[in-house]
């Protein structure tokens, strides 16, 4: 693996990673996250570059594979984005012909996201990509640590989202 270096020719230390108020291992382990986050984006980017489509567009193909014609409102909150985020990515999809919004027959002011067929083959196909890019990386892991990966993520996860809730609503939704 290429070593990463500065332009000033120096290797980022992470133990010369400190953040005031925080302790030693606490910072480690938030630097060790950064990087494994930095990774799995980069690897998904890799993954899915022949694949004609963007990481975020997988979760909005799988929640739409199983409930096709959520409001986009619904669709928005079932993938914890923004209303416009999500907006701006069903444009790319629609054009991409994965999607297609129509108008609720019964409220006018929703709009309803499908799949078309050409989006549930998509579908179909990258939850092997998916599949395969889980196998090649967690799946390497051994049983064990996996169990206890998975229960600190779940509690990292949880203490997230309540420090999201005492922040309040996000200010662009």
């Amino acid at each position: 693996m290429p070593k990463c270096v500065s332009p000033h020719g120096e290797s980022p230390d992470p133990s010369r990673f400190v953040l005031e108020g925080v302790d030693d291992l606490t910072s480690r382990v938030f630097f060790a996250f950064l990087v494994t986050l930095r990774l799995h984006k980069q690897l998904m980017h890799r993954t899915l570059a022949g694949q004609g489509t963007h990481p975020g567009q997988i979760f909005c193909l799988h929640v739409l594979a199983g409930h096709d014609g959520l409001s986009q409102r619904d669709l928005a909150e079932s993938l914890r984005l923004s209303p416009p985020t999500v907006s701006k990515m069903l444009q790319a999809m629609e054009k991409a012909g994965a999607v297609e919004r129509r108008p609720d027959a019964a409220d006018q002011r929703l709009t309803r996201v499908f799949l078309t067929a050409a989006g549930r083959d998509l579908e179909r196909g990258l939850r092997g990509v998916v599949a395969e890019f889980v196998n090649e990386t967690i799946g390497e892991l051994p049983e064990d640590d996996r169990r206890v990966l998975a229960g600190l993520l779940g509690e990292l996860g949880e203490s997230m989202s309540l420090a999201l809730a005492r922040r309040g609503p996000e200010a662009s939704a």
